[in-house]
């Protein structure tokens, strides 16, 4: 089991930020947004040793933003992993894998500037957060930012 508040606190000290579209290009993962089904948000995907982080061209700005703090914590827990998101069950998942993808999305948003952390601050302060309120504070953030 991984200490995924502190995996992100070293991340986001390490490069000086907690955006997560600065973070993925600082790790050399590079964001391609493209056509996808409308079900799917995005996914994490390596291409000869190369990761990419591949978005639905049509996600609002709060959308990608969640979606690649999910991805990242694919990259950064789950190396080897090929994944998407599905928008119809969006993040609530019954899998250990994407439980801590979410809760790494949650931590890494906690550092962003552009949300009220206070959103994200009851779920990090726990030890052990719940994966279906993680998923929920997940789609409440999409559901209320207005980009």
């Amino acid at each position: 089991m991984f200490n995924i508040k502190v995996r992100v606190k070293n991340l986001v000290n390490k490069y000086h930020t907690g955006n997560p579209f600065q973070l993925a290009g600082d790790l050399g993962i590079k964001i391609v947004r493209l056509p996808l089904p409308d079900d799917i948000r995005g996914f994490l995907v390596n291409v000869l040793r190369r990761k990419y982080i591949v978005l639905n061209d049509e996600l609002c700005y709060a959308a990608e933003k969640v979606t690649v703090c999910h991805e990242l914590g694919h990259a950064r827990l789950h190396a080897g992993y090929g994944y998407y998101l599905h928008a119809d069950r969006a993040y609530y998942v019954r899998s250990r894998l994407e439980a801590e993808a979410n809760e790494y999305a949650a931590h890494l948003l906690a550092y962003s500037t552009d949300i009220d952390s206070d959103q994200v601050t009851h779920i990090i302060n726990q030890r052990r957060p719940d994966p279906r309120e993680v998923h929920l504070l997940l789609g409440r953030f999409i559901d209320t930012q207005v980009w």
